[in-house]
């Protein structure tokens, strides 16, 4: 059965294994410490044991487990790194348009009719009097929306019903969504 972590704290190995892998870790503190947490320009960091944060914002006094290293705050302060590049500001210019696409043309504006032909009520399905225009339309919310596939109006539609509109008072309709299943 395994070790608890209280139970952990008086096995001796364990302890030993702990405190070997604490040195080494504090040893790469010290070593880089005198090279300014530097090593062919790059920053080490390191974190503290204890809280598990940045060691730049841990607890360094005498009575730590860093108290051998002789850490202090201007140590500290060179584990910090500080950019001084800034961040553009996008104002809205040329630099704005390029690094982001602000004229969305995918959104639709969607057009109804003021009034429907006579006769014609939302709901009919309709068909123009153009003998070589075969596409049937539904009326719906003051648009035409084409039946893109036949077999939606056979079957959910009666085709004694279906209304013949003049081309041009049909083409004044707007044209909707297709309509779907």
């Amino acid at each position: 059965m395994p070790y608890t972590k209280e139970e952990l704290k008086a096995v001796d190995s364990y302890q030993d294994f702990v405190n070997e892998l604490r040195n080494k870790y504090l040893d790469r503190i010290s070593e880089l410490k005198a090279e300014n947490f530097r090593r062919n320009n790059i920053l080490y960091s390191f974190e503290d044991i204890v809280s598990t944060n940045g060691l730049e914002t841990a607890d360094v006094g005498q009575r730590t487990l860093y108290n051998k290293i002789d850490l202090d705050g201007s140590d500290l302060e060179k584990l910090k790194s500080v950019s001084s590049n800034n961040y553009p500001l996008y104002v809205s210019t040329v630099l704005l348009e390029k690094t982001i696409r602000r004229d969305i043309s995918e959104l639709a504006t969607s057009q109804f009719a003021l009034s429907l032909p006579t006769g014609i009520r939302n709901g009919d399905v309709v068909t123009s009097d153009n003998f070589e225009d075969d596409r049937v339309y539904l009326i719906d919310n003051n648009q035409k929306k084409i039946f893109s596939d036949k077999g939606v109006f056979y079957v959910d539609y009666d085709v004694t019903k279906l209304k013949t509109v003049a081309e041009a008072e049909l083409n004044a309709i707007p044209e909707g969504d297709e309509v779907q299943w």
